[in-house]
């Protein structure tokens, strides 16, 4: 082109404004794009997203192409020029192309600077490959070639103007305090800058060859109608793209409150808590399910109706006044705080709830929301809680409650009344340590009963500076929502009473009333036990039946005072020359029973029975003299003479009847017909040897 005379070159003028007009056309459709871009950055849904970034790459397309077109129009050369429309049609393509790539690149949450100057190029480019495309479609009798400077200071004037109006949209907007209008129309101002200063540097740099047309007709007026018809169908094509896009934006923000509404909807209904809205007169609005479980009415029959329905008097009656004075002055009595109220159910009932209002300026005056708690369960398990603490602390029976290392964390006052051990004295302490091993030496037996069965009852022995204190103990196990122990109920029961009353009635059971000596009971259960011992000890047993001889007389003179005085004594004397595993018992009367084991022959027996004999042949004093009498005693040996004890006890009574019938005051064995054991002249002559007892 440095060869062209300066003679052959055309010189152009251009109509300022259409330069205006293009200007404001690119400025504006700039503006809308970067706005409508960064409203696709708050859309979530991928479809309006897309259609969100197309509608803004068509606006910012049609817009640059727009702006070229104009300001073509507003190019006046020298000679007639045409167009090619296809050419031109083309020509829209790389600035639609580029502006939608470079928009969807920064449509991001986080845009970085290589993005940032990513997007500048595209759109730079886009702009560049747009102009030269369009400045081929001219048809004309000059050449058109280009300055090489003013060909790349248009590039770089493009590029570097949509890289600033992009940062100034995307980065300085997050930066700065800027509005989004501010941002939106300092960028879009800089980017119509971008379009417009690439097209004419552009335009400076296009070099026209060739010889004027001197007979060119004036269309002037033509092509500034032109340009105002591009301008308004690029404005149309920009309304359209904004319409569109909002729409889309509507339908997404439509949505958004459907979703809001539904989740708000599944909150309310699906609240553990009744939420009740009313308005400024009282009237129900909202109601949701859990306020018709609590109040019993299905939401049909609240809406739209009072809420004093929900209130017994004379709430009922005072509520209307109260919001029509909180309405008028302000004043709140429960508003924005909490109370137990009483709430009135469908039956006609009422029961205890927790009430929080809270309100909340609607466009048709105030509302007021109502959380409704229902309060009859936890009235109920305060009631159940108390009456356990009244029981735990009012208990006759100790109550000791462990944790599930089973270490004392409390203890009621009857414990301390029994055990004498003040409560902070056994917080913290295990159990066991409470008690002596016996008569229950395993421990981990009892809670492995508790383990499996939940529970373990029975005696044990209690630690106490007095010895042992026998006690009734029942253990519980509080089982968690795991399946686990989490706590230990100790019942403790003070059985010393019992216990002494048992011996009682079993010594009133076993023993003789008046002397002391065992009865029939325990004698027949001795008599078992001495057999099992004899046989297992191959050891022989001597059952002696001895009767008094004589004590009817010592009653008659006496009386049957001083007969009883006598037989306790007799017993004593008895009793006194036997061993410890000898048993005398008393059947009845003046009837006893010896029952003597560890023999090795029959003899062995013959010095104890000797003795007894003298012992009861002795004088007794008695209140109003002496008292005299002696034995008969009859004896069998097991099991030389029967083996089981009603046998054995049927021939000592009838050897006792012999030894009677044969002079008294000695002893007979069964089936002997001489005397064993006499007074103390006899002894000599018993037929068997002494042993030394």
């Amino acid at each position: 082109m440095s060869g062209d005379s300066p003679a052959d070159l055309l010189v152009a003028q251009h109509d300022p404004w259409l330069v205006l007009l293009s200007v404001a056309v690119a400025a504006a459709t700039s503006t809308l794009a970067l706005h409508l871009a960064g409203q696709a950055r708050l859309t979530h849904e991928p479809v309006h997203r897309t259609l969100a970034l197309a509608t803004s790459g068509i606006a910012l397309g049609a817009g640059i192409w727009a702006m070229h077109f104009i300001g073509m129009l507003a190019f006046t050369l020298c000679v007639a020029v045409h167009y090619d429309v296809g050419i031109t049609l083309l020509s829209m393509l790389p600035g639609l192309a580029a502006s939608w790539v470079a928009l969807t690149v920064l449509a991001r949450q986080h845009v970085t600077r290589r993005q940032l100057a990513t997007g500048g190029v595209l759109v730079g480019a886009g702009i560049g490959a747009m102009h030269y495309a369009g400045m081929e479609a001219l048809r004309m009798a000059p050449d058109l070639r280009y300055d090489p400077a003013w060909f790349l200071a248009s590039i770089v004037v493009a590029v570097v103007l949509a890289v600033l109006a992009l940062w100034v949209r995307f980065t300085l907007h997050q930066r700065t305090r800027m509005s989004n209008w501010q941002a939106n129309l300092l960028s879009g101002s800089i980017m119509g800058m971008a379009i417009s200063g690439m097209h004419y540097t552009a335009m400076a740099a296009a070099r026209f060859v060739g010889q004027p047309d001197p007979e060119m007709p004036d269309s002037h007026a033509w092509t500034q109608t032109l340009a105002v018809t591009v301008a308004l169908v690029t404005a149309g094509v920009g309304i359209f793209a904004g319409v569109a896009n909002g729409l889309i934006r509507y339908r997404d923000m439509y949505r958004k409150v459907r979703r809001s509404e539904s989740r708000l909807r599944a909150l309310v209904d699906t609240a553990v808590d009744g939420i009740i809205t009313i308005d400024h007169e009282g009237t129900v609005q909202n109601y949701n399910r859990s306020a018709e479980r609590i109040f019993g009415w299905a939401a049909a029959d609240v809406l739209g109706r009072n809420i004093r329905m929900l209130m017994p008097q004379p709430d009922s009656a005072a509520h209307d006044g109260y919001l029509r004075r909180y309405l008028d002055t302000g004043e709140a009595r429960i508003i924005g705080t909490g109370r137990e109220v009483l709430g009135l159910h469908r039956d006609g009932s009422t029961f205890p709830l927790r009430l929080a209002i809270g309100r909340a300026d609607a466009p048709g005056g105030p509302m007021f929301v109502g959380f409704v708690t229902d309060l009859r369960g936890v009235k109920e398990a305060e009631m159940r809680l108390g009456i356990a603490a009244s029981v735990f602390a009012h208990s006759y029976e100790a109550v000791l409650i462990l944790d599930a290392e089973r270490l004392i964390v409390d203890a009621n006052p009857a414990f301390e009344r029994m055990t004498g051990e003040a409560r902070q004295q056994v917080l913290g302490r295990h159990v066991q340590t409470l008690y002596n091993a016996a008569p229950h030496p395993d421990f981990p037996g009892v809670w492995h009963a508790v383990q499996a069965q939940g529970y373990w009852q029975g005696e044990l022995l209690g630690r106490s500076p007095q010895g042992g204190v026998p006690q009734r103990v029942s253990i519980a196990a509080v089982l968690g929502n795991e399946g686990y122990p989490h706590h230990y109920i100790v019942v403790i029961s003070d059985i010393t009473q019992i216990k002494a009353h048992e011996q009682e009635l079993e010594h009133i059971a076993l023993y003789d009333s008046l002397t002391g000596l065992p009865n029939r009971r325990l004698l027949a259960d001795r008599l078992v036990q001495t057999i099992a011992h004899a046989q297992r000890h191959s050891e022989l047993l001597a059952v002696c039946y001895l009767d008094l001889d004589g004590f009817k007389r010592v009653n008659d003179q006496h009386g049957h005072a001083a007969g009883d005085q006598l037989l306790i004594e007799v017993g004593r004397r008895i009793q006194s020359h036997l061993r410890a595993e000898d048993t005398l018992a008393r059947l009845g009367g003046d009837e006893m029973v010896l029952l003597l084991g560890g023999l090795q022959s029959p003899a062995d027996c013959a010095p104890l029975l000797e003795r007894v004999l003298q012992a009861v042949h002795q004088p007794v004093p008695l209140p109003r003299g002496q008292g005299f009498v002696s034995a008969s005693i009859g004896l069998s040996i097991y099991p030389l003479d029967g083996d089981t004890p009603d046998l054995l006890l049927r021939q000592a009574d009838h050897a006792m009847y012999e030894a009677k019938q044969n002079g008294k005051n000695h002893c007979r064995r069964f089936a002997g017909s001489e005397p064993m054991v006499q007074a103390p002249l006899a002894v000599a002559s018993m037929p068997m040897q002494a042993s030394g007892r």
